[in-house]
């Protein structure tokens, strides 16, 4: 029995060590070998999540790359700007979409949430540093450790087809034609994604912080961004929330308000984003904007919101 016991324990520590070793080893290598290099033309960054995604269309913003990616939250975004400005020192400016639901506490829930955790560690887990895993192990220890068995499966099989470069996966502008707009105003489907007492996700707060830091750190401009979203909107219903977190916690970056423009509603997607048309619209809007100088004058929001209103009355 004694010599049974103890083979059970010789082979049960070789199985932890060799998957140890896997997992490891694995990490070293797409740390090392990784890259997340985007045309050397591209100097403008737009970062965020579904609303960006769908609303800046980066073939019409000159010399820029949408990376904004659906169900992605500032601590992702954070692991994902890091790279990116690592690898691309011609980038010059970065755009970070902060909208409504950003500031809400279901952001914790994409943060470290097993759905989020699951998918976005295949990128972003092997240049985590320290604070942010003791971040994921502290609120969710055993979906941490299931997503990082999932992370080191697709790590392999990234290093068995010797495919480093992710800048092509971690991101994109989304094109889509869909509008589901007067479908759910006649369901009367107004669902909103935040939570009900509008509390407020630290997290999330602290990692946008993180982000502003580390783009000014490296020399970086960076700007807050609100696109468009419908006037029925459900989650506009914390804007004095959200207003609150921008005076005092952001008063020292600036937010380029789009918010007010209005589109008929064939331009959006649904009632949280635009589609194509609508985001051509509002690209261009921006990128001429920009040409004209908005980024360097002391009155930005004022220009936008001139801007807009003459956008509003065609």
């Amino acid at each position: 029995m004694k010599t049974f016991l103890k083979k059970i324990t010789v082979f049960l520590l070789l199985v932890v060590l060799v998957v140890t070793l896997i997992v490891v080893g694995s990490d070293f290598i797409i740390k090392s070998q990784s890259k997340f290099t985007v045309n050397k033309d591209v100097t403008k960054l737009i970062l965020g999540h579904s609303h960006s995604q769908c609303s800046i269309n980066d073939s019409i913003l000159k010399k820029s790359i949408n990376l904004s990616a659906s169900g992605e939250s500032y601590f992702y975004n954070y692991q994902k700007l890091k790279k990116i400005i690592g690898d691309n020192p011609q980038i010059q400016t970065v755009f970070i979409e902060f909208t409504n639901n950003q500031v809400d506490s279901v952001m914790d829930d994409w943060t470290w949430g097993y759905e989020k955790m699951s998918f976005y560690l295949q990128y972003y887990s092997s240049f985590m540093d320290s604070e942010d895993f003791n971040l994921l192990l502290k609120h969710n220890s055993t979906d941490l450790f299931a997503s990082y068995s999932i992370a080191t499966r697709k790590h392999v099989y990234r290093i068995v087809k010797g495919d480093y470069n992710l800048a092509d996966e971690i991101g994109n502008y989304m094109y889509t034609k869909q509008s589901k707009v007067e479908e759910l105003i006649s369901n009367n489907n107004f669902n909103s994604s935040i939570s009900e007492s509008h509390s407020i996700s630290e997290t999330n707060i602290q990692y946008l912080r993180k982000m502003i830091k580390y783009c000014r750190g490296n020399s970086i401009e960076v700007f807050l961004i609100r696109s468009p979203q419908h006037p029925l909107y459900a989650d506009l219903s914390n804007e004095d929330v959200y207003q609150n977190i921008l005076k005092t916690r952001f008063d020292d970056v600036d937010l380029l308000d789009f918010n007010g423009m209005k589109f008929p509603n064939s331009n959006y997607l649904d009632l949280r984003h635009l589609n194509y048309k609508g985001a051509n619209k509002f690209t261009t809007l921006f990128d001429n904007l920009i040409e004209n100088n908005l980024l360097y004058s002391a009155n930005k929001q004022f220009l936008i919101d001139e801007a807009v209103r003459n956008f509003n009355k065609k």
